[in-house]
């Protein structure tokens, strides 16, 4: 006799018997133009890598995928050869912890310009993994004391290395990167950068500077997909790091840099990530980042030419301002949220003010694969949701 059906049987032949559902209808999605600093509207270019064919990390493809991207980050942002780029998996907070956890040897102190939200976050991850701090504290919209910066150099010999924030995206600002290299370079002082929301899109000469340390991103003004990070590190700290005992496992700089250099990662790494970054700088080097930085100064100057005439107020001063990104008073009597809301439903990502100035002001960055008719249109709706 037959004995009857298991559980897993009747299952399968119901399972089988049964025709597919079809997939709920969904509506295809309006285009949103992100005017936000990362992530990025994107190219069709970097669309097709993100849906490209599945690849394992460890088989010679990716190898020569990554030592490719790699080589082409230094031709493309450094134009020296010497200079060594380090993927980081993860935002470009990731790829900062690991650069602040190498930046100084043992008994040195960490020196950090903080005069936003993203140099507090420097101070934070030092004070964190418990690296001797000098914190130097600026007024939001003030420019930077530079006399304040040479006298602490001055002062404290232990100071091993420097930390600024190049674009402190929280405000727009455009940090004096070359006097704060310059005071570095005089006192003999490691330089590290953080050029997360700027490099690419506004002028950075690592070498002329002396940089030793630059931490950049992905999804931000390289047009790649967020999630993906990098840091950039001249020869002689490319050797300094090497040697160095690690402080983290996922975030040791060094693990990282000498796994790269044989072609390998430590870590799985977001492939798709990666393949992004490389379409996305194949797209960086037709234009140049010269070309970038002009096209971003451009539409910096278009729309800060449209906030004039609607009557906004700006921040800054706008010799402070960067490429990048535009900080505007609320109008009186106008909340966030409101605006925001309006914006969206029109196809518009804007972004908010951070920590004292949250309710205060909105931020429009500049960045991404953006056209002419996307800004233009963007004000028209900005005036109709501000008006009144």
């Amino acid at each position: 006799m037959k004995a009857p059906p298991t559980l897993a049987e009747k299952e399968e032949k119901e399972r089988l018997a049964a025709p597919p559902a079809p997939p709920p209808a969904r509506p295809t999605p309006k285009r949103q133009v992100l005017l936000c600093p990362g992530p990025v509207n994107t190219s069709p270019h970097v669309h097709a890598a993100l849906g490209g064919p599945d690849i394992c990390h460890r088989e010679p493809e990716f190898s020569h995928l990554l030592q490719q991207i790699r080589v082409k980050l230094v031709h493309a942002l450094v134009f020296d050869a010497r200079y060594r780029a380090v993927l980081i998996n993860g935002s470009g907070t990731a790829a900062l912890e690991a650069a602040v956890l190498s930046s100084t040897d043992p008994g040195q102190k960490l020196l950090v310009i903080n005069n936003g939200v993203y140099g507090s976050r420097i101070a934070q991850l030092a004070r964190i993994h418990q690296i001797p701090l000098v914190e130097i504290r600026s007024p939001l919209t003030e420019r930077l004391d530079l006399s304040r910066v040479a006298a602490a150099l001055k002062r404290d010999s232990r100071i091993g290395t420097v930390a600024v924030v190049h674009h402190e995206t929280s405000t727009g600002m455009l940090n004096p990167v070359e006097e704060v290299a310059a005071l570095a370079k005089k006192f003999r002082r490691r330089l590290l950068i953080d050029a997360i929301s700027s490099i690419g899109g506004e002028k950075l000469e690592l070498p002329k500077l002396n940089a030793g340390i630059c931490v950049g991103s992905a999804g931000k003004c390289l047009h790649g997909a967020p999630g993906l990070s990098f840091v950039l590190l001249s020869q002689e700290e490319a050797a300094r790091v090497s040697k160095m005992k690690p402080k983290s496992l996922y975030l040791d700089l060094g693990l990282h840099l000498k796994a790269q250099e044989r072609g390998e990662l430590p870590f799985t790494p977001a492939v798709p990530l990666v393949a992004a970054l490389g379409a996305a700088l194949d797209d960086l080097a037709r234009e140049g980042v010269i070309g970038r930085t002009a096209r971003y100064r451009e539409r910096a100057i278009f729309l800060r030419q449209g906030f004039k005439k609607m009557g906004l107020k700006f921040l800054l001063e706008e010799k402070l301002l960067s490429n990048t990104l535009t900080a505007l008073w609320l109008p009186k009597g106008k909340a966030y949220e409101p605006i925001h809301s309006s914006l969206k439903k029109a196809g518009f990502i804007i972004y908010a003010g951070q920590s004292e100035l949250k309710g205060k002001i909105l931020r429009v960055a500049h960045m991404g694969q953006l056209l002419q008719a996307d800004l233009k249109e963007f004000l028209r709706a900005l005036k109709e949701v501000t008006a009144g």
